[in-house]
């Protein structure tokens, strides 16, 4: 179809997408065509001359609950239990975690082990302060160990295969409110509940801004928590079973 019957069969169905969808591709129609001027292919950006108007609102993802957590780690999905413990042990993003390798698992004496996330072969970071070291809970000691002694951890997941695999799963126990990226939402939520400070947290789920409670960026002024102090908090994260 040309882009004027396009226009005229989207207006035949019911369904739409949403302002924050909309904000996206407008968005990456400005950066693409940005691109081609800067290439040399266009003078100018015809693209800027259209308006956004809609009004984004913000859609945070929902928290689970322990007892949600425990009806998603009660079915053992063969495929998704492993990353899904770890996600929530770690706060860490489905692509951080899918693109572990067996090096990234740092051995650091006395303090145990620690999970280096990196950019490497299998992925990139979402942000330079994605790059992070985070201790290995005791928890997650039994699920490594049956995974691949050497290269990806995950060889066979992907971020969609991930997502995919989740929404069946929660769709089975009936938390529709849920996506995969919660569980990095309870993990910041346990790290709250036991008293961590909001920069700490920060550090270990590689926000880019973690600040102190008087507005202090601490990725200017200090140079982060020891690895003694990341230990300790994610010592204190408990599944809820």
């Amino acid at each position: 179809m040309g882009l004027d019957q396009l226009v005229r069969w989207s207006g035949q169905g019911r369904l739409t997408i949403t302002p924050r969808t909309q904000r996206r591709i407008w968005s990456q129609v400005n950066h693409f065509i940005d691109w081609c001027v800067y290439e040399g292919e266009l003078d100018v950006n015809p693209f800027r001359s259209v308006r956004f108007d809609p009004k984004v609102r913000p859609a945070p993802y929902a928290v689970p609950t322990d007892e949600e957590v425990m009806q998603l780690l009660r079915r053992n999905d063969p495929v998704l239990q492993p990353v899904l413990l770890t996600c929530l042990l770690t706060g860490m993003r489905a692509g951080e975690a899918v693109g572990l390798l067996r090096h990234d698992l740092v051995n650091k004496g006395n303090l145990g082990w620690f999970i280096h996330i990196r950019p490497n072969e299998v992925r990139l970071l979402k942000t330079d302060a994605a790059e992070r070291l985070v201790p290995m809970h005791s928890r997650l000691a039994e699920v490594f160990d049956k995974l691949p002694s050497d290269g990806p951890l995950f060889p066979k997941l992907t971020v969609d295969l991930v997502t995919k695999r989740f929404t069946r799963l929660r769709r089975l126990v009936q938390l529709d409110r849920l996506v995969f990226h919660s569980t990095r939402k309870w993990f910041i939520t346990q790290c709250e509940r036991t008293g961590v400070p909001e920069h700490w947290t920060a550090t270990l789920v590689g926000h880019k801004s973690a600040r102190s409670e008087n507005g202090i960026t601490y990725g200017i002024y200090s140079a982060g928590i020891s690895d003694q102090q990341k230990r300790s908090i994610v010592d204190q994260i408990r599944l809820p079973i």
